[in-house]
């Protein structure tokens, strides 16, 4: 369960920062009037964003359950 830890820190930490930065667009173009479809391509970026790293985390965990701890080691 140890392997686990630093994996989904890492992705939490990336994922705030990504949601911190599509609110923090979309209350800027919020405030601009006729910016409509900007503030839903920032927020579809955003849930899109979060949605890869779901991918990934759940990918590195599969690798970390088949025994490939080190990824750097192989390059």
């Amino acid at each position: 369960m140890k392997r686990y830890v630093a994996p989904f820190i890492s992705a939490i930490a990336v994922a705030l920062v990504i949601v911190a930065f599509g609110f923090f667009y979309f209350l800027i173009f919020k405030e601009i009037p006729g910016t409509g479809l900007i503030q839903f391509i920032f927020i579809a970026v955003t849930f899109i964003a979060v949605g890869v790293l779901v991918t990934v985390l759940i990918q590195r965990i599969k690798e970390i359950k088949e025994g490939e701890e080190d990824d750097l080691g192989k390059y």
